[in-house]
């Protein structure tokens, strides 16, 4: 839910979550977190610090790192009595449908199309436990302490479901070859760079180190990583694009901006926007064009716990948006859509592959280069 300042006591009677969001007390893989049965306000939980609390605060106080990247538009404090007093169908309402369901700020995503029903019950139940009124608590630090009295339960806040296994912190990078283009995961390899403010996993700040690689050995890994493709990601899809038509330009900013608000969480270049996904300005440089157009179809088709809504965009709005983003590189040359680079000396993979391996990448990322697009509809 979020509210304009002007109409702050009308709107925060709506307001919920928020988009691409948070927290890291979660397993990875957000969408195996269900009730079996009954919602379940400990399922709300995880749910809400992965997705909700960048904006809205760990406790729902409407004070999350993201809430004062929003303009005029404010998170709702869910601990208030303005809260307390709607139903619980009004709050699943929001969750489901967001913002634009209501006729209340666009900043506020629809979560419909990513959670099970009985996860957004879950959700419900979870705020009602928030405000004083039910006895909520104010959040402490996390205790090791604390965490061993828990037993096993405690150990999600660092490890996986696999004992002795860190979560990962970074991207999956099984699929670098079809994502990214190869200059610019070279130089982010020599000199890499924080891309989301708030870390890959929301909340973390999490920041790849700087191994100090030779140029010898960028070679040799950057090559590897591009023979790790997703056999699901077709350049075929933007068959007859044509990212420099003005109009279409025009219509993406449109829909970048007014009706799905995708600066509530991406600048541009600017120190406007929000802060828990990455500057767009340079996606042109960064990321091939097919990729983007399936992740922004459906983010956890390739990412399964991407905190970034799934808007059920038709194809058409799709490709006027990445003809906006794509605009914002000014001269910066369009990414290959083509597969058809030289193949690389064997011997040069191995040694990617040795590299990836004695520097321990699988700490902190998977590797897996799975079809992300099997069973799509």
């Amino acid at each position: 839910m979020f509210e304009s300042k002007s109409v702050r006591l009308n709107l925060v009677l709506f307001s919920f979550f928020f988009f691409i969001l948070v927290g890291f007390s979660l397993s990875p893989f957000v969408l195996q977190v269900e009730a079996s049965d009954a919602p379940d306000a400990k399922v709300g939980k995880h749910l809400f610090k992965h997705y909700c609390a960048v904006c809205h605060g760990v406790t729902g106080a409407g004070n999350g790192l993201n809430a004062d990247r929003l303009g005029d538009v404010e998170p709702a404090d869910l601990t208030s009595e303005s809260i307390d007093k709607l139903d619980d169908e009004e709050i699943y309402e929001v969750i489901d449908g967001g913002g634009a369901a209501i006729d209340i700020s666009y900043y506020m995503p629809p979560w419909g199309a990513l959670f099970s029903e009985n996860q957004m019950w879950s959700l419900v139940a979870y705020i009602r436990t928030l405000s004083a009124a039910n006895g909520a608590e104010e959040a402490a630090a996390v205790r090791l302490a604390d965490l061993e009295k828990q037993g096993d339960e405690g150990c999600v806040a660092c490890h996986s479901k696999e004992k002795d296994l860190l979560r990962p912190i970074g991207p999956n990078i099984g699929h670098e070859g079809s994502k990214l283009n190869r200059e610019w995961v070279a130089d982010f390899m020599k000199q890499p760079e924080r891309l989301r403010p708030i870390g890959y996993m929301p909340l973390s700040k999490a920041k790849m180190p700087n191994f100090y690689f030779t140029d010898a050995e960028v070679d040799a890994l950057v090559d590897y990583l591009m023979t790790l493709k997703d056999e699901g990601i077709h350049p075929s899809i933007l068959m007859g694009w044509d990212s420099s038509d003005p109009a279409e330009i025009e219509k993406g900013q449109i829909l970048f901006e007014e009706d799905y608000a995708c600066d509530g969480c991406h600048t541009r270049g600017s120190d406007e926007g929000g802060i828990v996904g990455p500057d767009l300005s340079y996606a042109a440089e960064r990321i091939r064009p097919e990729w983007m157009f399936y992740w922004i179809k459906n983010p956890q088709r390739i990412r399964p716990d991407s905190p970034m809504p799934n808007f059920n965009m038709p194809d058409d709005q799709i490709r006027s948006i990445l003809s906006y983003i794509y605009s914002l590189a000014g001269d910066a040359s369009l990414a290959m859509t083509v597969s058809g680079e030289a193949p690389a000396d064997p011997e040069k993979l191995a040694k990617g592959k040795k590299i990836l391996e004695t520097k321990n990448c699988k700490g902190c990322h998977l590797i897996d280069p799975f079809n992300s697009q099997l069973g799509a509809e």
